[in-house]
């Protein structure tokens, strides 16, 4: 049995949430300043400061005041008020991926909410409830709906998924006693969206090192001159992740023989071989900046007000401004590698390319061979492309004028999903043809780096020249690469 994930409010990366979110890892809170914010937002209240969400409205009822004798009530309302969430309901990994994000946080000390609603996060991960939320209500200033929705199951309404089953939510057998600020406190927050980033994260990287070993094989499958992926060559831009990616594709393709003098060679390469470095290490870099914005994100204590050493200081961190131009940014980078990926399925059925007969075809004019596969590629390609506009062009104006931003940082994470998914059919795509142009040049790979890969693409992919359903091809080629994901 694995050691717990310790929440210290310092250290949870986007591979430790993907631990628990998907597959269960159990998780403890570290000693955290939570009780100690919350004796510090007593004493305020007991001065008789002001402070947002206890003595005030929120939005633009924040100059309503609010009745001590009605905070409990008042605490009350602002979940249900706030538990807005509409649209198809989140799978149970993306909650989680919020909820271990929100404890996380909590744990830094900037909320005081009430012990029982983060002691309840930390039980109902570990003993796998997931409180039914749903994808719409978020702007990017605080996943507000979903937090609520949360907190209300923890507190015993609504519903919560427990083994594959929607059931209601229980009361828990010590009943959590609302007051101060324990709402707002909860929800100020884009935890939901930081989680589903993370996820985000992990996934894109997997699908990046997976797309360079297909290109691997393609440049076996072509012959491709690999001396685009030549230091100096990297040397000369000075680009970071060009460089990295450039020294990737080498580990990949180390041993495998190449012939500048062969007959018939041209004496450069098209564009989707010659430009893999440049155009994927924009995709490298752009990975490196989310997971950049993740370790603040996740660690973060975005609260509003925030709770810090007997203040309460009026933030914005609640914001997700950055972490929306980080996913604008990741799937601008990744739909330029999703052009090339498609570029190179194109070259490879193309004879004056690859030497090969057209479309890779066993008897070209009877048999199409994988003819249609282009239009499979670029249509994925063109899925890819077509989500990539970034949502910081866009913007909302609600709460009377009070909230007149909104990064939009949840509908961005959403983009970010459908890109993967149609990359990842754009990559199986191109094994399926890299592997149909292996066999008809009757070539081996010989890269150090793709041999397992060209060893379970062999097992799994059907053998043969003839004609038949290569959409199926396909979707074993996602099952060899991603585990059927």
């Amino acid at each position: 049995m694995t050691d717990p994930i310790v929440l210290d409010g310092a250290t949870l990366t986007p591979e430790a949430v993907d631990a628990v979110a998907r597959r269960g890892a159990a998780v403890a809170l570290a000693p955290s300043r939570n009780q100690a914010a919350r004796e510090a937002i007593a004493a305020l209240l007991e001065r008789g400061e002001a402070l947002y969400g206890a003595t005030t409205g929120v939005g633009a009822l924040r100059d309503r005041a609010i009745d001590p004798a009605e905070r409990e009530r008042f605490q009350w309302n602002l979940l249900r008020s706030h538990a807005v969430s509409a649209g198809r309901p989140l799978v149970p990994e993306l909650v989680r991926a919020g909820m271990v994000t929100r404890a996380n946080q909590l744990g830094g000390g900037g909320a005081g909410t009430a012990p029982g609603l983060l002691d309840g996060l930390i039980d109902a991960l570990n003993a796998g409830i997931t409180p039914l939320t749903r994808e719409l209500g978020s702007l990017g200033t605080g996943d507000l709906p979903a937090l609520a929705d949360i907190a209300l199951a923890l507190l015993g309404e609504g519903e919560v998924w427990l083994d594959g089953q929607l059931t209601a939510a229980r009361a828990p057998e010590n009943p959590i006693h609302l007051d101060l600020r324990d709402a707002l406190g909860f929800m100020s927050s884009n935890a939901m969206t930081t989680g589903h980033a993370a996820l985000l994260a992990v996934d894109a990287r997997r699908l990046l090192g997976s797309w360079l070993g297909v290109a691997a094989l393609s440049f076996e499958a072509l012959d491709a001159d690999p001396v685009v992926l030549d230091p100096r060559v990297q040397e000369a831009r000075g680009a970071v992740g060009q460089a990295t990616v450039a020294q990737r594709m080498r580990e990949l393709l180390a041993g495998a023989p190449f012939d500048p003098h062969a007959p018939d060679r041209l004496v450069q390469d098209p564009y989707p071989f010659r430009v893999l470095p440049q155009v994927d290490g924009v995709a490298q870099d752009a990975l490196d900046v989310l997971d950049a914005v993740l370790g603040r994100e996740l660690n973060a204590r975005p609260e509003n007000a925030l709770i810090h050493q007997g203040r309460a200081f009026p933030t914005g961190n609640f914001h997700a401004a950055e972490l929306g131009a980080a996913l604008d940014g990741l799937r601008a980078a990744f739909a330029h590698s999703a052009s090339l990926i498609a570029g190179r399925v194109s070259a490879l059925l193309d004879p004056r390319m690859s030497g090969l007969s057209p479309f890779l075809a066993g008897d070209p004019g009877p048999d199409s061979g994988v003819m249609m596969l282009e239009y499979t590629a670029h249509a994925a390609a063109s899925e890819a492309r077509s989500v990539a506009s970034p949502m910081a062009v866009q913007s909302v104006w609600a709460s009377l004028g009070v909230e007149s931003h909104a990064s939009l940082a949840a509908t961005a994470a959403v983009r970010t999903a459908e890109l993967l998914q149609a990359m990842r059919v754009l990559v199986a795509t191109e094994l399926v043809v890299a592997m149909r142009a292996l066999s008809f040049a009757e070539r081996r790979p010989s890269g150090a780096g793709v041999q397992a890969l060209f060893e379970a693409a062999v097992r799994a992919l059907p053998a043969g020249g003839e004609d038949r359903a290569f959409g199926r091809d396909v979707e074993v080629a996602i099952g060899v690469l991603w585990g059927g994901l």
